[in-house]
C-alpha cells in the first residue's frame, strides 16, 4: 500500500523525532526521506531549508509544531480535550523546548562527531547545570500523573525527544523520581522505540545508567 505521507528528516533532530512519534501514534503510514539524499526535492518544499518537512494529503508543512497540531486535528488524543489542561500541556511543551532544549542542544553539539579532546568542558558543565536547574519545574508539573498528556501526547513527545538525546550523549539521568518514572514509561512505548535514532537505541541496549 502506498504511504499516505512523506517525511523529510534527520534522524537525530529532536523536532523530526517528535513528529515521527506522533505519526506512529496516529497510525499514519509514512515514508521517511533523508534531507541529504533527497536534498533537491526537500529544498523545494521548505523556504528556510529546515527539517522536518511533511507532505500529507496534499498539504506541505515545514514546521514541527504545525505538523503536530495537524495530526491532532485529524486524529485527536495528542492534546487534552479540556481547555485548561490543554493550555497547561502546551505551556509545558514550550518550556521543555526552551529550558531543557537549550541545555541538551549545547551538550549534543559539543559531543556529537567530536573526540573528547575537542570538547569544550566549560560548555558541557554549563549545559549539565542548566539541565538540572530546568527539571524541577517539570517534576512539579507532572505531579503524580503517568504522562503530561493522558496516554502520552505532544508534550510527552517534545520532552522525550530531548531526554532521549540528552541521555544518549551522556547527560546525567534526572535525579527526580517523577520524571525518571515518566521516562521509563515513555521508553516502553512503541512510538518511542520504533522511531528513535540509532544513538538512542544504542544507549538503550547498553543501559541508561551505563
Amino acid at each position: 500500500m502506498k504511504p499516505t505521507a512523506i517525511l523529510y528528516d534527520k534522524p537525530e533532530c529532536p523536532f523530526c523525532w517528535r513528529v515521527r512519534m506522533a505519526l506512529h501514534r496516529c497510525g499514519v503510514d509514512y515514508m521517511r526521506r533523508s534531507h541529504d539524499e533527497f536534498a533537491h526535492e526537500w529544498s523545494l518544499l521548505t523556504p528556510g531549508n529546515t527539517v522536518p518537512v511533511l507532505s500529507m494529503s496534499g498539504v506541505i508543512m515545514h514546521d514541527s509544531s504545525v505538523m503536530l497540531e495537524y495530526l491532532n486535528d485529524l486524529h485527536g488524543g495528542l492534546w487534552p480535550m479540556e481547555p485548561d489542561r490543554c493550555a497547561h500541556a502546551r505551556s509545558d511543551a514550550l518550556y521543555a523546548d526552551g529550558a531543557v532544549g537549550r541545555s541538551v542542544r549545547d551538550l549534543v553539539f559539543q559531543r556529537r562527531d567530536r573526540i573528547p579532546a575537542d570538547w569544550d568542558e566549560a560548555v558541557i558543565a554549563s549545559a549539565m547545570q542548566q539541565w538540572h536547574e530546568a527539571l524541577p519545574y517539570l517534576e512539579e508539573r507532572l505531579g503524580g500523573d503517568s504522562f503530561f498528556v493522558a496516554n502520552a501526547g505532544i508534550t510527552d513527545f517534545v520532552l522525550a525527544s530531548r531526554f532521549g538525546l540528552a541521555l544518549a550523549y551522556g547527560m546525567p539521568s534526572p535525579r527526580l523520581p517523577g520524571l525518571s518514572g515518566w521516562f521509563e514509561r515513555m521508553v516502553d512505548r512503541p512510538e518511542f522505540l520504533q522511531t528513535a535514532p540509532e544513538v538512542v537505541i544504542g544507549k538503550l541496549e547498553r543501559g541508561w545508567m551505563s
